[in-house]
C-alpha cells in the first residue's frame, strides 16, 4: 500500500504541474524560466550557452529562423497577432475581433463609426481613444480629437469664406476690366446714351452696383422669358431671376449657400404624377411615396411590366382612381371594375387636386369630379396656359352654359383677360429653378460697400455686346 501511495503522489504532484504549466501564461513562464537559469550573455558568432557544440548562426535572421549546423538552436516564431495593450482598465478585447481567413485582428463592425469631418471610417475605443483610418493609422485620445475636429471645421468654413470673397473680387475686377474696354471703344465711335447700358441678345439692360446686376429696360413688347437664362459678359457668368433680371452668379451662389432651406408642406406635383422628382431632398416640396397617382398600365389591364419596383401606386382606391363613368350612368354591369363608384353630381366642377397631382386626400368625401381634364377649361371654359399637359375637353352642356355667362369665352374680348394671358405666359415661361430676386438686392447692398459708389454710373456711353 506504501508503494500504491507513493505512486499515486507522484501521479497528482505531475498532473499539478501540466495543469500550472496549462494555466500560465507565455511570459509568465519566460520569468520562471529565466529566473531559474542564470543568464547567459549571448555571442552572435558563438554557441548561445556555455556547454554547448559551438555554432555559428546569422545575426539577420537569428530572432526569427533557426541557425545553421546540427545543433544550432532553434528560435520560435513570433506570434503574428500583434496589437497595442493599453494601460486602461477596460480591455480592448471587446472591440477586437479576429478574421479566421487572415489571423489578423481587425476592429468590430460595431466599434467603427464614420469621421464627421471627411466621411472615413474610424474605430471608436471605448476608453476614450479613437482609431482613425486617413492617410495611415492614428490613435487619438477623444478629448483631443473633438478639440481638432472643431478646429478643422472652423478653418474649413473659414477658407470657404475667404475663397468666396477672393473669388467675388475677382469677378468684379473681370467685369469692370471689361466694361472699360467696351466704354474705351464706344468713346472712340463717339456713342454717347443717358446712361451705361449693355445689349445682349437684342435686350437692353442697366449695369448696377459695379456690374453685379443688369437691371432690364423692358419695352412695349418685351416679356421676362425673352432673357437669356444664361449670359457670359467679359468671363462672368450672369444668371437670370424671375423678374427677367441677371445677376452675377457669385452672388447668387453667396445667396443660396447663406439662406436655409425651406421645406414647402405642399405635394411636389411632378412626384405626385410620375413617382419621381430630379431635384430629390433639394425640391422644396413634399415627396409622400404613399401619395403618389395610380399607375394606368395597372389600371386598365389589371397588371404592369415593372411590377413591385413600379414608382406608382398599384392599389385603386377612390383617392387616386377616377371615377366610373358607367356607374354615374348607372350602367356599370362589371363585378371587378377597378374604378372608383362614387355618386357626384355630373354637372359638378372638376377636382384641381386630382386634375394636376393624381391624388386627392378627400377620396370618396369629395363633392368634385375626379377626371383627368383641365380643371381651368373644364369650370370656366378658358385655359391660359399655353403649355397644359391636359387634355381639354369640349362639352356642348357646358359651352351652352358658358356662352349664356360670356359672350366669347373662349377667345376672350376682354383687353384686361388678354393682359393676363400675357402675365400668365410670363410667369409659366419663366423656370422654376430661376433665381428668386427676393433678398438679392439686400446682399448686393452689403456685398458693394467696398466698391467706389458711381464708378460706372457716370460714364455717358452705349455699350452693344
Amino acid at each position: 500500500m506504501s508503494e500504491d501511495q507513493a505512486l499515486l503522489d507522484r501521479i497528482g504532484k505531475l498532473a499539478g504541474r501540466i495543469n500550472l504549466h496549462r494555466t500560465q501564461t507565455p511570459s509568465e513562464y519566460h520569468e520562471q524560466s529565466s529566473n531559474a537559469a542564470p543568464h547567459q550573455p549571448w555571442n552572435k558568432y558563438t554557441q548561445s550557452a556555455s556547454g554547448a557544440r559551438s555554432t555559428w548562426t546569422s545575426p539577420r535572421v537569428a530572432p526569427y529562423s533557426t541557425g545553421r549546423g546540427r545543433a544550432g538552436r532553434t528560435v520560435a516564431n513570433p506570434h503574428r497577432n500583434r496589437t497595442l495593450v493599453l494601460n486602461n482598465k477596460v480591455g480592448t478585447s471587446a472591440q477586437l475581433t479576429k478574421d479566421p481567413r487572415s489571423e489578423e485582428t481587425q476592429p468590430n463592425s460595431e466599434a467603427i463609426k464614420a469621421d464627421p469631418e471627411d466621411g472615413k471610417e474610424f474605430a471608436q475605443q471605448p476608453t476614450g481613444w479613437v482609431t482613425k483610418r486617413d492617410r495611415h493609422m492614428q490613435l487619438i485620445n477623444s478629448s483631443i480629437y473633438d478639440k481638432e475636429t472643431q478646429l478643422r471645421n472652423k478653418a474649413i468654413e473659414e477658407t470657404r469664406k475667404q475663397k468666396s470673397l477672393r473669388r467675388d473680387q475677382r469677378e468684379k475686377q473681370k467685369i469692370q476690366k471689361h466694361l472699360k474696354t467696351l466704354s474705351a471703344y464706344s468713346d472712340q465711335n463717339k456713342a454717347t446714351s443717358t446712361a451705361h447700358e449693355l445689349l445682349i441678345n437684342g435686350l437692353r439692360f442697366h449695369v448696377l452696383d459695379g456690374g453685379s446686376k443688369l437691371a432690364r429696360i423692358r419695352g412695349a413688347a418685351d416679356s421676362a422669358s425673352t432673357t437669356p437664362k444664361q449670359a457670359t459678359i467679359g468671363g462672368v457668368t450672369f444668371l437670370r431671376s424671375k423678374n427677367g433680371n441677371l445677376y452675377r452668379s457669385g452672388i447668387v451662389k453667396a445667396k443660396k449657400a447663406s439662406t436655409k432651406f425651406k421645406k414647402i408642406s405642399e405635394p411636389c406635383k411632378r412626384f405626385s404624377l410620375t413617382g419621381q422628382c430630379p431635384k430629390g431632398p433639394l425640391c422644396p416640396y413634399l415627396h409622400n411615396p404613399e401619395k403618389v397617382a395610380m399607375c394606368k398600365d395597372y389600371l386598365q389591364n389589371g397588371s404592369c411590366a415593372a411590377g413591385d419596383s413600379c414608382d406608382l401606386s398599384h392599389h385603386p382606391s377612390p383617392e387616386r382612381v377616377p371615377a366610373c363613368l358607367h356607374f354615374l350612368r348607372g350602367k356599370c354591369s362589371n363585378p371587378s371594375c377597378r374604378y372608383a363608384h362614387v355618386r357626384v353630381n355630373p354637372s359638378a366642377p372638376v377636382c384641381k387636386a386630382f386634375a394636376e397631382l393624381g391624388y386627392c386626400s378627400k377620396g370618396a368625401d369629395c363633392s368634385e369630379r375626379h377626371v383627368h381634364e383641365c380643371p381651368a377649361y373644364a369650370n370656366t371654359g378658358v385655359c391660359r396656359k399655353p403649355k397644359c399637359h391636359l387634355p381639354h375637353v369640349d362639352r356642348a352642356g357646358q359651352i351652352r352654359k358658358h356662352t349664356a355667362n360670356n359672350t366669347d369665352p373662349i377667345i376672350g374680348s376682354d383687353e384686361g383677360d388678354q393682359s393676363d394671358i400675357v402675365s400668365d405666359d410670363e410667369y409659366d415661361e419663366i423656370d422654376s429653378d430661376d433665381v428668386d430676386s427676393d433678398g438679392l438686392e439686400e446682399d448686393l447692398m452689403q456685398i458693394s460697400d467696398d466698391t467706389p459708389a458711381h464708378a460706372l454710373s457716370q460714364q455717358q456711353d452705349f455699350v452693344q455686346f
